[in-house]
């Protein structure tokens, strides 16, 4: 649930729709978000496939500085929550070199930072933030925030995935070459086979095999 002028955002790619797929809890907090973003090729692909097309196809490692510009010509303060200790706060001081004026209203990390959610929940309405950042990955990211937004006060909260390791330089983003290709799921997968063969192999052709069953079954969407 949300507070009456709350928004809880979720970026959606292929892997958030292959893990909703078996995950209801999930799925339900999906469809209950306020605003849902496209990320990623597979995204593109669906919409294409059935006859329609974005306005824009983002993500979150692109959109937070955007965001975070604007938040500081706002006036308006950021709260970091996620990753390994240590990340956030260094997602922290280079978003204030990327948006000069951004007030980061706290950070706290995804591993004890989050053991004890009551204390969690109690730090970021403490900080009088504007907007919660959440950086602990699909599908948990999602799921917490839908958990938690009736107590949360700040006005947007949302989920960004892997954004804050990018920010901090802990893990190292695709040439741009290779993000306007929409390849970046490549680099990630030869950064990091093992982990990422499953989600990016297997997990894009479970998609798009979805995808074109979905399209034969129901048509184009007029």
């Amino acid at each position: 649930m949300l507070n009456a002028s709350q928004a809880r955002v979720a970026f959606v790619n292929a892997h958030s729709v292959n893990v909703s797929r078996s995950d209801a809890n999930y799925r339900r907090a999906l469809l209950t978000a306020h605003i849902l973003l496209p990320d990623g090729a597979g995204m593109e692909i669906a919409a294409k496939t059935h006859g329609m097309q974005f306005m824009a196809n983002l993500n979150g490692t692109d959109l937070g500085p955007e965001l975070a510009r604007a938040l500081a010509a706002r006036g308006m303060s950021l709260f970091l929550l996620g990753a390994a200790p240590g990340v956030a706060d260094r997602a922290g001081s280079k978003l204030q070199q990327i948006a000069p004026g951004l007030r980061i209203a706290g950070t706290r990390d995804g591993f004890d930072g989050l053991r004890d959610p009551q204390a969690a929940i109690d730090a970021i309405n403490a900080s009088g933030a504007d907007m919660v950042w959440m950086a602990t990955g699909v599908p948990h990211q999602d799921l917490w925030l839908a958990e938690h937004a009736s107590a949360l006060q700040p006005r947007y909260v949302m989920g960004v995935g892997a954004l804050l390791d990018f920010l901090s330089g802990r893990v190292s983003r695709a040439p741009l070459w290779m993000r306007r290709a929409r390849l970046e799921w490549l680099w990630r997968l030869a950064l990091e086979p093992r982990r990422m063969f499953g989600r990016y192999v297997i997990g894009n052709v479970t998609f798009l095999v979805h995808t074109l069953a979905h399209r034969l079954r129901h048509g184009r969407s007029r």
